[in-house]
């Protein structure tokens, strides 16, 4: 590279040279003006003859030639080091970060993404999906109008002439109205940092814009736009390195929002306190989703369905009251929401921090209020715009810090020995299994309470031992075999939770439960990408994924950290001491029949109802009225304190009642998939003890 620069550095040298000495030579020799000196020595240095003017001395023709010949080997020389520089990999690649420098540093509100691996490439996906959704559903909005005029232009005429230009003349228009409406990518507004040469390599052919440099480093920081960022993702292999890098951009920027993923625990206490606003553990998120698929499937699919399914037609968003919203004032009833825009308010975060879940319709808004709302997806932006008003002034409303706390895991009354635990299962019923020696399983286990109806599976003698002190039902042995289970009562348990390191171990475990029960619900965790496939056709409802999860919960807290704030607030939060628990209006029910209002959960639980599952097990009802009647078979999506949660339940469908299933479809096995030669194949990996 330097040899480049330094053959085309004398190359311009001698040109320089040359040119002069050509000019004076012809103008003494040949007696020439200076303009016909000019012209002579750069056609002669071109090669080109005009015959117009030229050398007539026999001196001037020698001087020609050792000009030509001198001229043409240091032209040669420029034009190879010129060639060479705009063919060679390293001066591309040097273009190719000067422009993306100088398209960073005019960027704004954009997210920086520092790391490397398989969880940044999940989060750059599910970035993309959620540009690609926005884009179409925008791209809806502008078409309606367009079909409608069409529509009426035509009408109804079905004249194959009619159809065709109908056709014909909507392609032109949208042809002009995409080429005029550039809409703008998630490419657009991103912005990555990673110290890995071929993984930056890896990001730029995908179109991204990406900083080769240490993410620790403050130029690198600075060089992203730090100054100017919406939020910063901190993606790292180490731990050590994340907190590093949040204390850099912390320094660097004190109010930009920084989410950051770490796998150990008091690092990441540490993190936070240096300045991350929100702490992403994966494994301790797959465990608290394993644990909601699992025990609270329909609390599950209410929150996935919101936040993380962009096709689904309504979502949960955050809206800002500043300082001269038109809603200060008013009552969340006098706003008529789900009138004008089909919406609703399932929480309210005051400026203290707190939230309010399932607010009453009497509530009186205050400025700096963050109402979480959710409405249909195409209707969010108007609902934003109307809540801001035309002069609302647009500021900073902080996100509020929470440092994670040492808690320790619950314990029940009393320690038990092995054989204690075995007597106690037979007469359970209705209870939940989890299968597990993985981090995603401890972790799972750690937020489970021993007095509730919960049997672990753990082949550890040490884990076992703990568990036990703990107060746990547990069963010592291989979750594959059948007999393990059918101790654990998988025939009478509603659900099943299997997070095993060992792939075959955990395609077989959800074979066997799914033989011995078939309505029973599984959920499985996936650690690469092919095993969700072979835990769903083995019979699996859910599969987690440990990166996948970190990835959204990364992208929901950098993107929407109000909402995600208010997730962690009521899902199942040990600080807050509040769960959203799911009742099952079934077998006679006593809420069947009532209304919301005569229930009276605020005042007699401290409970609300933030949605419905209707029965035909597909369809929602978010922030329902007060006046809505329960009906049969609906499931209620309550959020409760969690010390009310069981007198909550009873009150609901009185003690002991549980629901007949808690799947929402029977046939998932795919079992004429597996053929002989498939199942022999796990049995010998499992026998090898292959993952």
């Amino acid at each position: 590279m330097e040899d480049l620069r330094r053959q085309l550095s004398y190359a311009f040298i001698a040109l320089a040279v040359i040119l002069p000495v050509g000019i004076m030579g012809f103008m003494s020799i040949e007696g020439l003006s200076f303009i016909d000196s000019l012209w002579l020595t750069f056609i002669t240095l071109a090669t080109v003859g005009y015959g117009d003017v030229y050398a007539r001395t026999d001196i001037g023709r020698l001087f020609t030639i050792a000009l030509l010949v001198v001229g043409l080997s240091v032209l040669a020389s420029a034009l190879q080091a010129s060639f060479t520089m705009l063919v060679n990999p390293e001066i591309r690649a040097l273009r190719q970060r000067r422009r993306i420098l100088k398209t960073i540093s005019t960027m704004r509100q954009h997210y920086i993404i520092c790391g490397k691996g398989e969880m940044v490439d999940k989060t750059v996906g599910y970035l993309l999906a959620g540009a690609e959704a926005r884009r179409q559903a925008a791209r809806e909005m502008v078409y309606k109008p367009i079909d409608y005029f069409l529509d009426r232009l035509f009408g109804d005429d079905d004249d194959g002439h009619n159809v065709r230009m109908r056709r014909v003349l909507r392609t032109i228009i949208l042809f002009f109205v995409d080429l005029l409406h550039k809409d703008q990518t998630i490419l657009d507004i991103v912005a990555v940092v990673t110290s890995d040469k071929d993984y930056a390599a890896h990001l730029r052919s995908a179109g991204l814009l990406v900083i080769e440099a240490d993410p620790t480093d403050d130029n690198a920081l600075k060089q992203a736009g730090i100054d100017h960022a919406r939020g910063l993702m901190v993606i790292l292999d180490n731990d050590t390195e994340t907190l590093l890098c949040v204390l850099t951009a912390h320094n660097l920027n004190r109010v930009l929002p920084i989410t950051a993923a770490v796998l150990d625990e008091e690092l990441g206490r540490k993190t936070a306190r240096v300045g991350a606003t929100t702490i992403i553990t994966p494994y301790e998120v797959t465990g608290q989703f394993l644990n909601n698929a699992t025990f609270r499937p329909a609390v599950n699919e209410y929150f996935n369905g919101l936040v993380f399914d962009y096709g689904a037609g309504y979502g949960l968003t955050s809206l800002n009251l500043y300082n001269d919203s038109p809603w200060i004032g008013k009552t969340i009833e006098q706003l008529q929401l789900r009138r004008d825009f089909s919406a609703g308010i399932i929480g309210i975060r005051p400026e203290d921090g707190t939230y309010h879940y399932a607010p009453q319709e009497n509530y009186v808004l205050q400025e700096d209020d963050v109402l979480i709302a959710v409405a249909p997806r195409n209707r969010i932006r108007d609902l934003i715009q109307t809540c801001r008003g035309i002069h609302s002034e647009k500021r900073h409303i902080p996100v509020f810090q929470a440092i994670p706390l040492k808690i320790s895991p619950p314990v029940g009354r009393q320690s038990l020995i092995l054989t204690q635990a075995e007597a106690m299962i037979p007469s359970l019923s209705g209870h939940f299994i989890i299968c597990g020696d993985d981090a995603v399983a401890r972790s799972a286990i750690d937020k489970l309470d021993p007095e509730r109806a919960f049997v672990i599976i753990c082949q550890d003698e040490n884990l076992t031992e703990e568990l036990l002190q703990r107060g746990f039902r547990v069963i010592q042995g291989n979750p594959t075999q059948e007999n393990t289970l059918l101790k654990a009562g998988v025939r009478k348990a509603q659900g099943i939770a299997i997070s095993l390191e060992n792939k075959a171990d955990s395609v077989m475990t959800v074979l066997t439960a799914r033989t011995l029960n078939k309505r029973i619900l599984i959920t499985g965790t996936a650690h690469s990408d092919d095993m969700v496939e072979k835990l769903e056709r083995a019979g699996a409802d859910r599969v987690v994924s440990p990166f996948h999860l970190a990835a959204r919960f990364i992208i929901l807290a950098a993107t929407r950290p109000e909402v995600n704030d208010f997730i962690s607030y009521v899902l199942y939060n040990y600080q807050t001491r509040l769960e959203t628990t799911e009742l099952y209006m079934e077998n006679e029910a006593r809420w069947i029949g009532k209304s919301i209002a005569e229930l009276r959960l605020h005042e007699e639980f401290n409970a609300g109802i933030i949605g419905i599952r209707k029965a035909d097990k597909l369809t929602y009802l978010y922030a329902p009225p007060q006046n809505y009647t329960i009906q049969p078979n609906e499931v209620l999506i309550v959020v409760t304190p969690m010390d009310k949660s069981d007198e909550l339940r009873d009150a609901a469908h009185g003690s002991g009642k549980r629901p007949a299933t808690l799947r929402k479809a029977a046939g998932v096995m795919q079992s004429d998939m597996w053929t002989r030669d498939i199942l022999q194949e796990l049995i010998n990996q499992r026998s090898q003890g292959q993952d």
